[in-house]
């Protein structure tokens, strides 16, 4: 694995906002690429560890490849975030410091073949964990027009919702939609001509939505912040990197009700974003905004 295939994203930030000391255990609960958790190692030094959860099983198995050098001072766990607390208790880590990415892996657009990516014609998946039941085109031959449309304008904030619902229905009655391909003609076919010709396509929403939905992405988001932060040492920071502005706004309102409650306190306060450097070189940071909090 290397950058060609995922590249981190907040690198230098990640590094400085988790307040990294020689000696720490750390949890980097999205393991992706294993980007970060390379750097974490390279700067906590030769007593420090990491624990590194991955729901994806082969990028788990690559990660764990990709980080073999480090020996046991790296634990990679093929495990959903969700189930953190129980999964440091088995590894015995009392972690410092607990790191979110919850952008998409690279690896998940390019290589998966389960149809993340809208400018591939593969099918319709979007599992991150394959052992799981529900699939995109499980949603969109199942769900009703009502359901759909709530759900691509809930989740993927489409403007245009009604309409591809709408169109999703008429074309699924001719035939099972089953790929990617055939999701975007349907999409292309239901919006206006000129919503196909802006810089994001005009599949983006709709397809972030049903991933959103796949994977139960936001459930798992405030499950796996509230973990972490009852795990986290007095003194621990927890840092969280999201992509979307509902992941984003959940951990905004989680902060804040830690915060209220006197468990956390904000060692930099609002939303720290790529400079315009690392946004020029690496197109998919533009989204990024990454939010810190310190346990009490």
């Amino acid at each position: 694995m290397n950058e060609s295939i995922h590249k981190s994203v907040l690198s230098q930030e990640v590094l400085e906002y988790l307040n990294l000391k020689p000696g720490m255990q750390i949890i980097d609960a999205t393991l992706n690429g294993a980007g970060h958790t390379r750097m974490i190692l390279e700067h906590i030094g030769p007593d420090g560890q990491v624990l590194g959860i991955e729901w994806d099983k082969d990028l788990a198995a690559k990660a764990s490849a990709e980080l073999a050098e480090f020996g046991n001072r790296v634990i990679v766990v093929n495990d959903s975030y969700v189930n953190m607390a129980i999964i440091a208790k088995e590894h015995n880590i009392h972690p410092d410091g607990i790191l979110f990415d919850l952008g998409l892996s690279s690896w998940h657009y390019e290589q998966s073949g389960r149809g993340f990516s809208f400018k591939r014609d593969e099918p319709l998946d979007m599992r991150f964990n394959t052992e799981t039941s529900l699939t995109a085109a499980q949603i969109v031959n199942t769900c009703s027009e009502d359901e759909l449309v709530a759900l691509i304008r809930d989740y993927g904030e489409e403007q245009f919702a009604k309409q591809i619902a709408s169109a999703i229905t008429e074309a699924r009655r001719e035939a099972p939609i089953t790929t990617t391909a055939r999701l975007v003609q349907i999409i292309e076919g239901a919006v206006p001509v000129w919503y196909t010709h802006r810089r994001i396509h005009c599949a983006t929403k709709t397809f972030q939505a049903l991933r959103v939905m796949v994977n139960d992405e936001l459930g798992n988001v405030e499950k796996g912040v509230r973990a972490a932060i009852d795990l986290l040492k007095p003194g621990g920071r927890v840092v969280v990197i999201s992509f979307q502005g509902h992941e984003d706004k959940l951990v905004r309102e989680l902060f804040k009700k830690y915060k209220a409650e006197g468990i956390i306190k904000m060692p930099k306060s609002g939303t720290i974003r790529p400079k315009w450097s690392e946004q020029e070189e690496n197109r998919r940071s533009r989204s990024a905004k990454m939010k810190v909090a310190e346990k009490i």
